[in-house]
């Protein structure tokens, strides 16, 4: 078989997801028209099985990510990727839309996923690109609980009583481990970085209905061993508003994100042979190059760049978030 170059810059369809708390404001993000008035996600490049995000042009258009992982190999993922996970891309890039309250969850750590769903645990990370007055988001605990308080707040229907609540701003980053319950408030627009994984523990749903009245599904006791219990469990950054470019603004065992803050202005951004850059454009209208291929890369927007890619720039005006391991 005759394998076509790796393009420097891959562009990827995403997978809109329209969910029961959603809303629109990821088309106007994007600069785009949608009739869905409960588009919750867009996931912008996911290798999840039944929801591989696909090229969307170039040189390989219509191949999915996964086929291009096992393909490519080291050359698209990285030397320490491939070690690591082999020809598997292990992350999930998405942007939400809550225009309603989400359930209080909380996901497996890689240990327990393994045991229970042969999968991967889900560590995550929030960007707050918009957020209403008043908006606000749950992480962590701001009470001590145990397994036992644990089942008898669900029971008393008041475990939003023990989560930390912080009030939501444009710039904020929160990082979530695995083990962390969390939720997000309503009229927050947010990207997600994650882990490439599905596995989530719906605690409690406000008592919500699906479309044909039924309470959606709990996992109260699935959640049981899987929620981190330490307190205080205070893990940085949590709504902190960073505005100017940061390397590592996150750095953990799953992924790292930058920030990249540019003003008319021309940027390097780090890259390394040892993992892919995931791009997302949270603000503003950027070129991308990369080793001189160009792509304009818009709000809403997102990139993956080989890691093979020996030279990254950004030139315009935006906000970017670089992922990478």
């Amino acid at each position: 078989m005759t394998v076509k170059p790796l393009d420097k810059i891959l562009v990827f369809t995403p997978n809109y997801k329209t969910v029961v708390w959603g809303g629109n404001s990821i088309p106007a993000l994007k600069g785009e028209h949608s009739d869905c008035q409960r588009l919750g996600e867009s996931w912008e490049i996911s290798a999840l099985p039944g929801h591989e995000t696909i090229v969307a042009n170039g040189n390989l258009k219509g191949m999915n990510i996964s086929e291009l992982s096992h393909i490519y190999g080291p050359k698209l993922l990285g030397d320490a990727v491939t070690a690591k996970y082999g020809n598997t891309f292990p992350l999930l890039i998405k942007i939400i839309d809550a225009r309603q309250m989400l359930s209080v969850q909380v996901h497996p750590d890689d240990r327990l996923a393994a045991e229970r769903h042969n999968s991967r645990g889900k560590s995550e990370m929030w960007y707050v690109i918009d957020a209403d007055e008043g908006a606000e988001i749950y992480r962590g605990l701001k009470a001590p609980l145990s397994p036992q308080s644990y089942l008898r707040h669900i029971a008393a229907k008041s475990i939003m009583d023990v989560i930390a609540t912080f009030k939501s701003r444009r710039g904020q980053f929160y990082y979530i481990p695995s083990g962390t319950i969390h939720s997000i408030g309503a009229g927050n627009l947010l990207a997600e970085i994650q882990q490439s994984s599905d596995i989530t523990y719906r605690v409690y749903d406000h008592d919500r209905t699906d479309a044909y009245g039924n309470l959606r599904q709990l996992h109260t006791q699935e959640a049981i061993d899987a929620i981190d219990y330490s307190f205080p469990n205070e893990i940085e950054p949590t709504a902190k508003v960073i505005d100017k470019t940061t390397v590592n603004a996150i750095k953990g065992d799953h992924f790292s994100v930058d920030l990249y803050c540019l003003n008319n202005e021309k940027q390097a951004v780090f890259n390394s042979h040892n993992s892919f850059t995931a791009l997302l454009a949270v603000e503003g209208s950027l070129t991308v190059e990369a080793d001189g291929e160009c792509r304009t890369l818009n709000a809403g927007h997102s990139a993956l760049i080989p890691a093979f890619v020996d030279s990254i720039t950004l030139t315009g005006s935006g906000r970017v978030l670089s992922a990478h391991l």
